[in-house]
């Protein structure tokens, strides 16, 4: 009788690539994502200096700042595949190289429609190069403690980056003119693109691949149509031509996920969530949306109502920036000890005080200490911690040679929960500001009545995440995640063999 082979059920987590400069490697990744992020939101201080140099419209400003998150967000998932595909080493370079050009274009742009189209590029590069140094990272970081460390960092800079654009933006546009936001971009960019030449490690893909053309379509335009919807649903209302929008990226987004169910090799394996863990995808996408609710409805409160300039209210949310960073460290090292059930949770509880706090503090006698800076703290609080936490948990669920669709799909998910909670939120105010107009109360008090009810709901779904998420996350995380034919379970035969 033949004796049967045993295969172990699960391999070791793959070896690390060498890398000389581990440090260098691990800063120059988080940089490029801080010079990212902030390259979505730093031109927000400068739209009124760049209407009066180039005449805009008002539709014209808006697009502006919704070209580059739309070519981001929407190529964010077909840039993760391509990292996968091609390699990632390359796709980051070549991200970084077409972020690099965009943004020069931007700087020497002469009307709208160049400025437009540059930004547009400039997202391009962007999705190629966030989750191809993401996947880098869960490549180098293999060991789970230090994954979660340097994952930690990523979200801390990432983060604080975001958060600082506005500050950025205004301090460069009243230092040298609005071009300067995207031009101090190129020599920065050069720099990293230079440096990666010999900290970045070139690793080949362990499996052929194809890049899946259809799949890409799909999925581009689905999320291109939803983005454009939900810009269409701030701008327009509910109007035909809106739920038009949303009804036609429902169709596409229901299009990919049947061409990924039934394909070879799917763009987006639909085998990645079914592990526990990818539970953490939802929960980015819900914290984002927290997040970004309370920044986007307090920002037009600091603004509006107490008259701040857009310079004074970015430098307010310098502490809810550095509450992010500081707290995503901390949380990083404890990841895997403390477990996914009890810190995002907690998160989610810290974010609804937060906001809760925010909306029974908003009054036009406010001061930043007073009434702004404690509910800051909690919501950067929170972030913090389920940030790094759902990161890590959602890849730790993801095989490593599907890390870029992973990334891809994080980024992705973290990039819709904001756009559409900033949707949200602007209809919820106006419907509750429209309400306490026609009771007779006057437009400033009756715009605070809007934002505090748009507050309020956010912190009522927060604390409903906050349940979820005890409920459906994993206790403990396990070790990295394999591929179903990566992995072949020991099993005799049911019968002896001649």
């Amino acid at each position: 009788m033949a004796r049967p082979v045993t295969v172990p059920a699960e391999h070791p987590a793959p070896a690390a690539p060498a890398v000389r400069h581990r440090g260098l490697f691990l800063a120059l990744m988080c940089s490029v994502q801080f010079i990212l992020l902030v390259g979505g939101t730093v031109v927000v201080v400068s739209l009124p200096a760049i209407r009066a140099d180039l005449g805009l419209a008002p539709a014209q400003l808006q697009w502006v700042l919704t070209a580059f998150s739309l070519t981001f967000g929407c190529l964010l998932l077909l840039g993760g595949r391509s990292a996968d595909v091609f390699g990632r080493r390359r796709l980051f370079l070549a991200g970084l190289f077409v972020f690099t050009v965009g943004s020069l274009l931007c700087a020497v742009a002469s009307d709208a429609g160049l400025l437009i189209a540059a930004r547009a590029f400039a997202g391009i590069g962007a999705a190629m190069a966030s989750p191809a140094a993401m996947s880098l990272l869960t490549t180098v970081f293999v060991e789970p403690r230090e994954r979660s460390s340097a994952l930690g960092m990523w979200a801390a800079i990432g983060a604080f980056g975001a958060t600082l654009g506005n500050v950025i933006g205004g301090v460069l546009t009243d230092m040298g003119g609005w071009r300067w936001i995207f031009l101090v971009n190129v020599p920065v960019c050069l720099l990293a693109f230079a440096v990666a030449f010999f900290v970045v490690p070139a690793i080949r893909p362990e499996h052929r691949q194809r890049l899946d053309a259809v799949g890409g379509l799909l999925v581009t335009l689905g999320v291109a149509a939803l983005i454009l919807g939900l810009t269409e649903l701030q701008v327009y209302g509910a109007e035909p031509r809106t739920w038009g929008t949303l009804a036609a990226a429902a169709v596409l987004v229901g299009l990919f996920v049947v061409s990924q169910a039934r394909g070879a090799d799917p763009l987006l394996p639909l085998g990645i969530f079914r592990h526990r863990t990818s539970f953490a995808f939802l929960f980015v996408l819900l914290t984002a949306g927290v997040g970004i609710g309370a920044y986007y409805t307090s920002s037009l409160f600091m603004q509006e109502t107490l008259g701040w300039s857009a310079l004074r209210a970015g430098f307010a949310f310098v502490p809810w920036a550095a509450t992010v960073a500081v707290t995503a460290r901390l949380v990083s090292r404890n990841t895997h000890r403390v477990g996914p059930r009890l810190l995002v949770p907690a998160g989610l509880v810290l974010c609804a005080a937060g906001a809760g706090l925010l909306a029974l503090g908003l009054d036009s006698s406010t001061g930043y200490a007073g009434g702004l800076l404690v509910p800051f703290l909690l919501l950067g609080l929170g972030s913090g911690a389920i940030n790094v936490t759902c990161t890590v948990t959602a890849l730790s669920g993801v095989p490593g040679r599907r890390h870029g669709v992973g990334a891809g799909a994080l980024n992705s998910t973290q990039a819709l929960g904001g756009t559409l909670s900033i949707a949200v939120v602007a209809v919820l105010t106006t419907i509750a500001t429209e309400r306490a107009l026609a009771g007779g109360g006057s437009l400033t008090v009756s715009t605070l009545a809007g934002q505090r009810f748009a507050l309020l709901v956010v912190a009522g779904v927060a604390l409903a995440g906050a349940v979820l998420a005890a409920i459906v996350l994993p206790r403990r995380l396990a070790g990295p995640a394999q591929d179903d034919e990566d992995v072949l379970l020991a099993r005799p035969p049911a019968a002896p063999l001649p």
